[in-house]
C-alpha cells in the first residue's frame, strides 16, 4: 500500500500554526477583585446561604438575650387551670420609652402560657427603675420605683400578678 505523501500534510500543518499565529491575541479580560463581582441572582433552585452568627458576638450573649431588654425579674410561683409554673416580670427599651410585660411559664419546660403588657398611660410617662418582687398567699407583688426627680423624690407603682391573664398594675398606696 502507497504511503500517503507527507509534503501536502506537512504544508497543511504549516499554514495552520502560521493563521493562527497571524491572528491578533484576543485583549486582556478585566477582572473584578473576588468582592466586588456580582453573583447575580439567585436561582429559586439553589437554596439561600445559612447565615452564620457572629462568632464573637454570640460569645458575649450565649443566652441570646435582645438589646433591649433592660430588666427580667422572676415574681413567684403560680398554680391554675392552665397548669403550675412561673411568672417573669420583663422590662424592654421602645424608641424613647419602657414598656413592661408578665409572663407565665409552665413547668418543666418552660413554654409560655401567656405574656401580658402593662398598659397604663400615666405610667408611659414614668421611667422606672429598681423592680422587686414580694411573695404573698394570693399571688405575688412587684413594687416597681420610678427614677428620682430633681428634687429626689422617686415614686412606687405596684403589680400584683396571679394566675396566667391577671395582673393589677397601679400608683402604690399607702
Amino acid at each position: 500500500m502507497p504511503r500517503p505523501p507527507l509534503l501536502p500534510l506537512a504544508l497543511i500543518a504549516a499554514l495552520s500554526a502560521f493563521s493562527a499565529a497571524a491572528q491578533p491575541a484576543p485583549s486582556p479580560v478585566p477582572t473584578a477583585p473576588p468582592e466586588k463581582i456580582d453573583p447575580g441572582p439567585m436561582r429559586p433552585e439553589e437554596p439561600a446561604p445559612p447565615v452564620q452568627p457572629d462568632a464573637p458576638e454570640a460569645a458575649k450573649d450565649p443566652l441570646g438575650v435582645a438589646p433591649n431588654v433592660f430588666a427580667a425579674r422572676i415574681a413567684a410561683p403560680w398554680e391554675g387551670a392552665a397548669g403550675k409554673g412561673f411568672s417573669r416580670v420583663i422590662g424592654v427599651i421602645d424608641g424613647d420609652r419602657q414598656r413592661f410585660y408578665v409572663q407565665w411559664l409552665k413547668e418543666p419546660d418552660g413554654a409560655i402560657v401567656e405574656t401580658k403588657e402593662l398598659e397604663d398611660a400615666e405610667a408611659a410617662k414614668l421611667t422606672f427603675g429598681d423592680v422587686r418582687a414580694e411573695a404573698s398567699d394570693t399571688g405575688v407583688s412587684v413594687f416597681m420605683d420610678t427614677a428620682p426627680d430633681k428634687d429626689g423624690i422617686r415614686d412606687t407603682w405596684v403589680l400584683i400578678i396571679g394566675e396566667p391573664g391577671d395582673t393589677r398594675f397601679g400608683p402604690a398606696t399607702n
